[in-house]
C-alpha cells in the first residue's frame, strides 16, 4: 500500500529547497587568496587594543572606536571566525560606526569564515541606512560566498523591496543563482513576499527560473499556499504546468498543501487536472493522501479523473479507504463505488 509519508513531507522538503537561508559557513578560498579582502590578524601587542575596538563597533560607540584605533588597533582585525569590526557594525546596523572605520581605510569587501561581507551581513539583518552608506563606498553589490550567497537574494530571502532596489541600482545580478539553484526571485516566492516578488519581476526577473531540482518560483510559492504570489508570478506568464525533475507541480503541492485557493487559481489559468507527477500521483491522490477535503471536494468538482492510478495502483479512493479519511470517502459516491460521481456535486467555484 501507498507510503504517504514522503508526500507528507513533500512540502518541507521543497520549502527549504527553495527557501533556504544564507548557507552554512565555509571557508571562501577565493577570497582568503585576495589580499585586498582578507581580514588582518592582529599582532600580540595589538590584541588588548582589538578587542576593545570589536566590542565598541559592536556595541555601536563611535568614540571607543576611535579611541581603540589611536591605540593601535587594527581596523581590519579579525576574530577568530573573521568577522572585521566592520562587518560588527554593519550586522549591528551602528552607520556611524560604520562610516569612521570606512573613514580610517577598513576594507569595505573583506570577508569573514564564510565568504561574507559587511555588505551581506548588512542586507540580511535589515539595515538600510547601512547598505546604502556600504554601497556608496564601493562595496561589491554581487559578491558571492563559496556557495554563491549573494545580497540580492539576502534582500529577496527577507522581503525588502527598499534593499532589492538598491542592490539592483548598484548593478547585483537579478539572474544569479546560489549554489542550490534559486535566484532571487524563487526565494522572494517562497517566502510569499508578493511586493518583492512584484519589483523583481519589473526589474525583468526570469519568471520560470528554476533551481537545481526544477522548482520554479511557482511551484516555491503554491507549495506554501501563498496565493497572491501565485496570481502575481501567473499574471506575468509564468509556466503553469511546469513540474520539477521529481515531476512535482505547482497544483500537485498546492493539493497536497490542501491550498484551496491555490489550487482553483491554478486550475483557473490551466493547470492539468489529471497531470500525474512523481509515482503517478495525481493532485486529487495527494489532496486525499493528506486529507483535505476541501481541496478533494473542489478537484472532484473540477472534474478530476477518479479512475487513475499510482505506481502502487491505487486509485484515490483506494487510497482515501486505506487511510481511512472519513470526511474524504464522504465525497465519493454512495458505498465509495469505483470510479463513480463525486457526492458533492455541481458545478467549478
Amino acid at each position: 500500500m501507498w507510503n504517504c509519508s514522503s508526500i507528507l513531507l513533500l512540502g518541507l522538503a521543497l520549502a527549504a529547497g527553495c527557501t533556504e537561508g544564507a548557507p552554512d559557513a565555509v571557508p571562501d578560498k577565493q577570497a582568503a587568496a585576495d589580499p585586498t579582502t582578507a581580514p588582518v590578524a592582529a599582532t600580540p601587542v595589538q590584541a588588548k587594543a582589538e578587542s576593545g575596538l570589536m566590542l565598541a563597533a559592536t556595541a555601536g560607540n563611535v568614540d571607543a572606536v576611535r579611541a581603540a584605533l589611536e591605540t593601535g588597533a587594527p581596523v581590519d582585525g579579525a576574530n577568530a571566525e573573521g568577522w572585521t569590526p566592520l562587518m560588527a557594525a554593519a550586522h549591528h546596523g551602528h552607520v556611524a560606526v560604520v562610516e569612521s572605520l570606512l573613514d580610517r581605510g577598513a576594507a569595505v569587501d573583506a570577508v569573514d569564515a564564510g565568504g561574507e561581507s559587511a555588505l551581506l551581513k548588512a542586507v540580511a539583518a535589515g539595515h538600510a541606512p547601512v547598505v546604502e552608506l556600504l554601497l556608496k563606498r564601493g562595496a561589491d553589490a554581487d559578491r558571492a560566498t563559496a556557495r554563491g550567497w549573494r545580497p540580492l537574494m539576502a534582500a529577496a530571502f527577507i522581503g525588502r523591496v527598499d534593499l532589492i532596489d538598491a542592490l539592483l541600482r548598484a548593478g547585483a545580478d537579478i539572474h544569479a543563482r546560489d549554489q542550490l539553484g534559486p535566484t532571487a526571485l524563487v526565494r522572494a516566492a517562497g517566502n510569499g513576499y508578493a511586493d518583492a516578488v512584484r519589483a523583481l519581476l519589473a526589474r525583468g526577473a526570469a519568471v520560470d527560473a528554476a533551481d537545481n531540482d526544477g522548482v520554479t518560483s511557482l511551484t516555491a510559492a503554491a507549495v506554501k499556499g501563498h496565493l497572491d504570489v501565485v496570481q502575481l508570478l501567473l499574471q506575468a506568464g509564468a509556466d503553469v504546468n511546469a513540474t520539477s525533475i521529481d515531476g512535482w507541480s505547482a497544483l500537485g503541492t498546492a493539493a497536497a498543501g490542501g491550498f484551496e485557493d491555490v489550487v482553483a487559481a491554478l486550475l483557473d489559468r490551466g493547470a492539468r487536472i489529471n497531470q500525474q507527477g512523481k509515482n503517478r500521483m495525481t493532485a486529487l491522490m495527494l489532496a486525499v493522501v493528506n486529507d483535505h477535503p476541501d481541496t478533494v471536494a473542489l478537484l472532484l468538482r473540477r472534474g478530476a479523473d477518479t479512475s487513475l492510478r499510482n505506481v502502487e495502483e491505487e486509485t484515490a479512493l483506494d487510497i482515501a479507504r486505506f487511510w481511512e479519511h472519513e470526511d474524504v470517502l464522504a465525497l465519493f459516491a454512495p458505498e465509495g463505488v469505483e470510479g463513480g460521481a463525486p457526492a458533492a456535486g455541481g458545478e467549478a467555484k
